[in-house]
């Protein structure tokens, strides 16, 4: 008996020293995970953004093409491994981000529980909350320590609520991902794509990359839209705004630093 105890011990340990060794083999990538929980199968491109170590995302799709619902699964991933964070989704309106945490809640099983905070929330039994905010700069400060700062429809926020949202993830250094439809050649979405030495992350994904659109109905939609509405929806295109009489790349063209002043400021006093 007493040697079968120590055998039985044994395999117990060596089962713990086995589990060790694999370590990181056991945590599922977030896209296992999504299949694995919520039967949620990945195309090629929705595995390559979710499965991303990268900590800042900059993901440029096409209408429909799932961001929110994407962004939602990895936001959903991120607090329930990491107990006691804040997931924090700002959008252009509190109707947006409040569809983005019904995205959330679809893929939650029982109840859902609000965070004493804000009434737009989820908040998770490891005591993890996500959080949807509307883009209103006056009143939108007062998180700190945020885990995971998601803009959603970026090229539509702006840029006041851009520079009042960053430092909440800063002490963390969270996560940070502006993920939007193309919407003109201005504000800091269109401004971070450009920028090939800010260290993002990008994924451009028009709707020609989509097997779920069918060609037929693409066709429809570009001369429903026209090709320039088509263009920026669907293939993520920047383009210059109705109101913008000068191209965005001209003007980045004509500026140099390279010419002399046409005179010297005065020194003061």
């Amino acid at each position: 008996m007493f040697a079968s105890s120590v055998e039985s011990m044994a395999r117990s340990v060596m089962e713990q020293l086995k589990r060790v060794r694999r370590g990181p083999a056991l945590v599922k990538t977030p896209s296992a995970w999504a299949r694995a929980e919520f039967g949620f199968e990945a195309d090629a491109r929705q595995q390559e953004v979710l499965d991303t170590d990268a900590r800042r995302v900059l993901l440029c799709c096409s209408r429909q093409w799932g961001k929110s619902t994407v962004t939602a699964l990895r936001a959903l991933h991120f607090a329930e491994h990491h107990p006691g964070t804040t997931v924090l989704c700002v959008a252009p309106s509190q109707r947006q981000s409040g569809l983005f945490l019904e995205k959330v809640q679809r893929f939650l099983k029982g109840p859902v529980v609000r965070d004493p905070r804000e009434a737009a929330s989820v908040k998770l039994p490891n005591g993890s909350s996500i959080i949807g905010l509307p883009g209103q700069e006056g009143t939108i400060r007062g998180f700190d320590n945020v885990g995971f700062l998601i803009l959603d429809e970026a090229a539509l926020i702006e840029d006041s609520v851009y520079t009042a949202t960053r430092p909440m993830r800063v002490l963390s250094d969270g996560l940070l991902w502006l993920i939007s439809t193309p919407h003109g050649q201005s504000g800091f979405f269109h401004d971070a794509w450009h920028d090939e030495e800010a260290g993002w992350a990008r994924f451009k994904v028009s709707a020609a990359e989509c097997e779920r659109f069918r060609p037929e109905v693409l066709a429809q939609e570009r001369v429903a839209l026209g090709e320039r509405m088509y263009a920026q929806e669907y293939l993520c295109e920047f383009l210059p705004s109705d109101l913008q009489m000068i191209p965005g790349h001209l003007v980045e063209g004509a500026v140099t630093d390279d010419e002399e002043p046409l005179y010297e400021t005065p020194l003061a006093g």
